[in-house]
């Protein structure tokens, strides 16, 4: 970098010149083993940019290193085992609706399975409070099924062993409890939430009934949404109604 310095000479005549140096410091030194003693010197030393930006540089990488090590963990975390597949229980609408009442309770005989059966089905509103309730306790140990059971529990039972399995290798990878049912809490969340995008696009069909719109049309779309939820295990939406 350029500094322009002033000195006086020996005959005390002001004198100026300009000089290369890597820094004021070094300006001064070049100018004492010239003998020289200036008494201004203009110029500021130069921001340590590369310093700074490779440290920038380094503090980024390591901030993207950590986001994308914490998010392979979480990753891993998850597909250290397998997920079971989960559906929906069909059968009598009256008794599944006096089943869940009770958040099947009554028809699973624990809380903690009870907790397993409100998050069995893909989709289904559930109590999930953002957090792990430290109230329920989980077991991996197997439903039996009985042979009097109602078809309605028995299904339900299935998919309650199917998340049992779930945890238990949950477990074993390293999870804790806490962490599985936050991560069950979550997996219903996106379901619903797909759910609700597409009761709102179907919604939006029954605008363009009432305007006459071609009904062929409309429930192709209608069974093509349908179609894409059944692929994910949710469950269906009737075709809506025109609006009056």
């Amino acid at each position: 970098m350029k500094y322009h310095y002033f000195y006086q000479n020996r005959d005390n005549k002001s004198c100026d010149g300009w000089i290369e140096a890597g820094d004021r410091n070094d300006a001064y030194a070049q100018l004492r083993k010239r003998g020289i003693k200036p008494y201004k010197l203009l110029g500021r030393n130069p921001r340590p940019w590369k310093r700074w930006t490779a440290i920038a540089v380094l503090g980024a990488i390591a901030a993207v290193l950590s986001v994308v090590v914490l998010r392979e963990l979480a990753a891993d975390r998850r597909e250290a085992f397998a997920w079971e597949e989960r559906a929906q229980v069909y059968g009598d609408p009256e008794l599944l609706r006096e089943l869940a009442s009770d958040g099947w309770r009554g028809a699973m005989g624990g809380e903690g399975d009870a907790w397993l059966a409100r998050h069995a089905r893909p989709g289904v509103l559930c109590d999930c409070g953002g957090k792990a309730s430290e109230a329920v306790r989980l077991s991996a140990e197997p439903l039996r099924i009985a042979p009097d059971d109602q078809p309605e529990v028995a299904k339900m039972k299935r998919l309650v062993n199917g998340m049992k399995r779930e945890l238990s290798a949950y477990l074993d990878g390293g999870g804790t409890q806490e962490d599985y049912m936050l991560l069950c809490d979550e997996r219903l969340r996106t379901e619903r939430g797909i759910l609700s995008n597409v009761e709102r696009e179907l919604n939006g069909l029954s605008l363009r009934l009432s305007k006459g719109e071609d009904g062929d049309a409309i429930s192709a779309a209608w069974a093509k949404k349908n179609a894409l939820l059944r692929s994910m295990g949710l469950p269906t939406v009737l075709m809506p109604d025109p609006v009056e």
